[in-house]
């Protein structure tokens, strides 16, 4: 897979739990067990605005056509993949959340997976395609 890849797979699934968290903020809390009231659905609705954001920056990324440019937003989607898994486990562990929250363990893996990957083949496998200067 290159970034080009990635950076899309990334991108619909950023913009899809993002909406799921702005639109409908109570019943996408209530899969991972987390009780409906109005200040849990403002902070839900502000975590998928900001995913929503990440899910654009992600899109565009895909046509950078400067390494250095995907090499940063792969660094900081690996980084917000490792701290927001990590939250995920933590607030599992402690019982906050249900069974459902394996499931977002598994896609913030996958994501910090998928970066990780395409941090280490480099600009080789980037899909970057030149583009002349204007």
């Amino acid at each position: 897979m290159n970034a080009k890849t990635f950076l899309t797979i990334a991108a619909v699934v950023a913009v899809l739990f993002g909406l799921a968290f702005v639109l409908a903020p109570t019943p996408a809390s209530s899969v991972y067990g987390i009780p409906a009231d109005p200040h849990t659905a403002l902070a839900l609705q502000f975590f998928g605005s900001v995913l929503i954001g990440i899910a654009i920056v992600n899109w565009f990324a895909r046509d950078f056509g400067v390494w250095e440019a995907i090499r940063g937003v792969l660094i900081a989607n690996a980084v917000g993949d490792a701290v927001g898994g990590g939250i995920n486990l933590l607030g599992t562990f402690q019982g906050l959340l249900n069974g459902m929250a394996w499931t977002s363990t598994i896609v913030y893996a996958a994501l910090l997976i998928g970066s990780l990957y395409c941090l280490s083949n480099g600009e080789a496998v980037s899909a970057i395609t030149a583009k002349p200067a204007r």
